[in-house]
């Protein structure tokens, strides 16, 4: 061969080496899940990934989906590693990253256990009833190629079935585009119920978890058949073929969690008598979603740092407007009466002005501190306000701000839906300043947008209820009242059996003569099991005789104490008899035909 003929192959063959891993790179990693073990809590995976160049590196999430760094990697074990068969000794480069070293592998496995014995809609369990699998917690993936898609396999044990929002293919796999995607999707397994129905040209799956809990399966579906009905039609986007409800109802345990085509959602089986409208309220709120967060993203939250977290200022609007639709859908659905949409809206005017942290966290700066909500004490009213809280009180406001200011013509709606169109369906994430801008264009000269998110996002400005209120017609009435005084701050967690761990007990009050301690769990009041801190109870007066059941280092106590008296102020929004025709019609704009029942 001479040199030019050698030369002129050459060249005709670097190009198609050079496209062979990049070819090579578009296989899906491969993941194996085996739940045949459920006795030992032990998720079996198999990670395949082909093609892997030196260097690289597997790394696993320190959080997702809850803003807290939980680091999920204190329950992994025996992580092992082959290179096209052969063992491969996988080098630590942090707590949550390892890489291969020198060696190129036309396959990589790495083969690990991981430890899920926490029944949560937030965790991950497996057990001899049931299993649940957030996929973050079980799940390496690549840092440099988290677009690249995946393909998972589960192996069940025989008379379990699967259910997830992943899409199946015919090899019995589910796939998705890439980690991101598979990782927004839980998995439910066992023998669980299983209910489905159309609307709107969607399929909706309820998958329902019991360990013999009775639930009225008629009625959890016209629930969820009226909210999703109410609020694609307010969004007036449908932006999925499938969606799927997990519903939880256990003996504890409670919450929610929102995912792309699907919500998870605990819900305490001893309440769902009494307290069927904190259900509705919950799947409604997670229902809603859909669009804001999972779709209408801020900026921030973009691309997801599964290591450090992200930039969460914007939650205020993140969660707490979708706590403003969650009340809205209600009552525009008919589930609530507008009565109780009034009280229920006034108890969240009443608990962000009991916070004395209202007048030096904002709500944008209450969203940045999510992450510090793994310390109980953070929950103090002298610490803390929720963006839950105040993000839904601002949601009302600024509705009712825009339809004064355009004569009706504008709402909250019509925010929500431009910036679904403008950015979800754009792929684009948006500023704070697209936020003011927007609201500036839809209220016109007459809504002083900029000042509304300077005085009462950014800022601590008392909230002017009277006046937006007085938009619609309404009189917020204020109160005094003697309330009961536990002596106590406790809070709740959000994983496991989602505790109620008492934070604090003030000084010479009844609870610490009476022996309370900072970190004990009360798991029951009067013999009542406690799902709720004691303060939310109601249906207890000052002066009344408590029995707390409690647990002090896993060692049950009681402690017997008489409730002491604080002075609050009662807040209760009515119907101004005097509204004027406009007010009236704003105000049946606002909140539909569906709620007037008494």
């Amino acid at each position: 061969m001479t040199n030019a003929l050698r030369a002129c192959l050459v060249a005709l063959l670097l190009p198609l080496s050079a496209a062979v891993p990049a070819f090579a790179a578009e296989a899906p990693i491969r993941y194996q899940l085996d739940l045949r073990q459920p006795p030992s809590h032990l998720v079996h995976v198999r990670m395949t990934v082909s093609d892997a160049p030196p260097a690289l590196q597997i790394q696993f999430p320190a959080w997702n989906a809850l803003y807290q760094i939980r680091d999920f990697v204190h329950d992994v074990q025996d992580l092992q590693a082959t290179c096209d068969g052969a063992p491969l000794d996988l080098i630590p480069v942090d707590i949550d990253t390892w890489q291969n070293g020198e060696r190129e592998c036309r396959e990589l496995v790495a083969s690990y256990d991981v430890y899920a014995n926490e029944e949560s809609v937030f965790a991950a369990i497996l057990n001899e009833r049931h299993a649940f699998l957030n996929l973050a917690q079980v799940l390496f993936y690549l840092p440099a190629e988290r677009n690249r898609s995946v393909a998972v396999e589960f192996l069940l044990p025989e008379g379990w079935k699967l259910a997830t929002p992943l899409d199946e293919n015919a090899t019995g796999q589910y796939t998705a585009p890439d980690y991101d995607r598979m990782v927004d999707s839980p998995v439910e397994a066992g023998t669980f119920d299983d209910y489905s129905y159309e609307q709107g040209g969607a399929q909706y799956r309820v998958v329902v978890y019991t360990e013999g809990a009775k639930y009225p399966s008629k009625k959890l579906l016209d629930s969820c058949e009226k909210i999703t009905a109410t609020e694609t039609g307010l969004m007036q986007n449908v932006p999925f073929r499938r969606y799927t409800f997990f519903f939880h109802f256990l003996a504890f345990g409670g919450g929610g969690m929102e995912h792309a085509y699907g919500t998870a959602i605990g819900f305490p089986a001893g309440r769902l008598d009494s307290g069927w409208l904190e259900l509705e309220a919950t799947i409604a709120h997670e229902f809603f979603h859909l669009w804001n967060v999972k779709r209408i993203r801020p900026q921030g939250l973009e691309p997801i740092d599964y290591i450090h977290g992200n930039d969460t200022r914007d939650l205020w609007l993140s969660e707490g407007v979708t706590s403003t639709y969650e009340e809205l859908a209600l009552v525009r659905s008919g589930l609530a009466t507008r009565k109780e949409f009034y009280d229920r809206v006034a108890e969240q005017i009443a608990e962000l002005e009991k916070r004395p942290a209202r007048n030096f966290q904002s709500a944008e700066l209450s969203g940045m501190d999510a992450w510090l909500e793994g310390y109980r004490n953070y929950f103090r009213p002298e610490r803390s306000i929720s963006y839950y809280n105040k993000g839904e009180l601002l949601g009302f406001l600024l509705d009712l701000g825009l339809r004064q200011a355009s004569h009706d013509r504008a709402s909250l709606d019509d925010f929500m839906r431009a910036l679904n169109r403008s950015f979800a369906e754009q792929g684009r994430f948006f500023q704070d300043s697209d936020l003011i801008a927007l609201a500036g264009q839809l209220g016109g000269g007459a809504f002083d947008a900029p000042a509304f998110f300077r005085d009462y996002v950014t800022g601590t400005q008392s909230l002017d209820y009277d006046r937006y209120l007085g938009y619609a017609g309404l009189n917020l009435e204020k109160e005094a009242a003697s309330e009961p005084d536990w002596g106590l701050r406790a809070s709740v967690g959000f994983t496991g059996a989602r505790e109620i761990q008492v934070d604090s007990v003030d000084p010479g009050s009844a609870a610490a003569d009476a022996g309370l301690r900072a970190g004990d769990v009360i798991t029951s009041v009067n013999g009542q099991p406690l799902s709720v801190p004691p303060d939310r109870l109601t249906g207890v007066k000052p002066g009344e005789q408590v029995e707390l059941g409690i647990l002090r280092r896993s060692h049950p106590l009681s402690i017997k104490f008489q409730l002491g008296a604080s002075s609050e102020t009662h807040y209760r929004i009515e119907e101004n008899p005097q509204a004027t025709a406009d007010q009236v019609a704003l105000r049946d704009s606002w909140l539909g035909t569906g709620g007037q029942a008494p």
